[in-house]
């Protein structure tokens, strides 16, 4: 869970769990939540791999 997944933001994967799991379902949603994904925009990918894996 601590792998860094947004590393603009200082993100890491215990915390996009985090905020799926408290309603973030796009990546939009997590970048509001956790500022991952909202700077250069190389993560999204993976973020929306995280947030497929967390809502299964």
């Amino acid at each position: 869970m601590e792998e860094t997944v947004c590393f603009c933001a200082d993100v890491n994967v215990g915390q996009i769990k985090a905020a799926v799991e408290a309603g973030a379902t796009t990546v939009e949603a997590v970048g509001e939540a956790t500022g991952a994904g909202t700077h250069c925009g190389g993560c999204q990918e993976r973020i929306a791999e995280l947030i497929a894996e967390f809502t299964k």
